[in-house]
């Protein structure tokens, strides 16, 4: 998951820093700044939607926090980057979503990012709770999302876990009982041995207790789940006749 984000501020110096801090944070993109928020708006009108817009609050022509509720419509997030504490009060009335104070700390940047990445996360966990896995990447502040119709089995490698996808694939450090509950749910999905959990999504044939995926990779059932691997073929298997 990739948040894209605008910056707003009058001062050039200000907009660089940003920019800097972006470009070496997972997860956030740098689309575009602007000078003043009149630029800003004419650029979201035109563009319809962006995921975050960081926002200088004193400019000439008008302030961040009259900007912040014109902006509103055309972000999931809004937060402020100034160097006055007294807009506090202010931003929260709005429903800003971050406050950072000038000059910002690498630090601080990539925990308000953090913060946004989870809420954003937590809101498409919401509107669509069976689309997609969430996963953390290789760096801390890094997250994946993968859909799970993409999923062709996934793969335990010690300290690491690698799922493979129909067109890519990740590395990810949860544990593999970590990735197990997370999609127990999910009914495709069938662990078949000590390392590697599969989807039936995928898989093109079974002969006997090996498996074959639509992709040529071949899978064998591990000795101890093979009973687990015969109910969930009877409870799949489309009539009581051919069982």
């Amino acid at each position: 998951m990739e948040l894209k984000c605008i910056t707003i501020d009058d001062e050039d110096y200000s907009l660089t820093q940003l920019e800097e801090l972006i470009l070496m944070t997972p997860g956030v993109a740098h689309v575009k700044s602007f000078n003043n928020a009149y630029h800003a708006l004419t650029y979201l009108h035109d563009q319809k939607h962006v995921d975050v817009v960081f926002l200088d609050i004193e400019m000439p022509q008008i302030n961040g926090i009259e900007a912040a509720k014109l902006l509103r419509p055309y972000c999931d997030f809004l937060v402020f980057v100034t160097g006055h504490t007294e807009y506090g009060a202010q931003s929260f009335e709005i429903g800003a979503d971050g406050y950072l104070l000038k000059p910002v700390s690498e630090v601080k940047f990539i925990q308000q990012v953090q913060r946004l990445l989870e809420a954003k996360s937590n809101e498409l966990s919401i509107k669509n709770p069976d689309s997609f896995l969430l996963v953390k990447g290789g760096s801390k502040h890094k997250y994946i999302s993968i859909p799970f119709e993409k999923i062709l089995y996934i793969k335990s490698m010690s300290n690491y876990v690698r799922i493979f996808l129909t067109d890519e694939e990740h590395i990810t450090y949860h544990t593999m009982k970590h990735i197990e509950e997370a999609i127990q749910e999910r009914t495709e999905f069938l662990r078949i041995n000590r390392s590697e959990i599969i989807s039936f999504n995928h898989v093109k044939q079974v002969d006997g207790y090996q498996i074959l995926l639509n992709n040529g990779n071949k899978f064998m059932v591990g000795r101890s789940y093979k009973n687990k691997f015969d109910e969930f073929l009877r409870n799949r298997l489309p009539g009581p006749g051919i069982r």
